[in-house]
């Protein structure tokens, strides 16, 4: 479970989904919501264009998604990853809850 009972499949379904239906090119002109920036004045933090690169990434954008922010060759990965897991995992309990009820 993720946060009051929200699975965290859901989660990451919700997020993968909005990343893929989004068109990049809306992100990158949108304002600069980067906490980080706003708050210690810097140039740039590790996580910026991180939103970006994932929706460019989750286009088949891969030139695009690298130029946004590196990191997505790991976040990426991990995000489908994660959902991977989750579903496996569900898939699991059901079949183990089948086989003893």
């Amino acid at each position: 479970m993720f946060c009051k009972g929200v699975p965290r499949w859901a989660v990451l379904a919700l997020a993968v989904g909005f990343l893929a239906a989004v068109p990049p090119r809306w992100l990158a002109q949108g304002p600069d919501l980067c906490l980080w920036r706003h708050l210690f004045h810097l140039a740039a933090c590790p996580g910026c264009g991180s939103t970006r690169a994932l929706a460019a990434f989750f286009h088949g954008h891969l030139a695009q998604a690298l130029g946004f922010n590196r990191n997505v060759l790991v976040t990426a990965p991990l995000l489908i990853g994660l959902l991977v897991r989750d579903f496996i995992d569900g898939l699991q309990a059901r079949i183990a809850r089948r086989a003893h009820g």
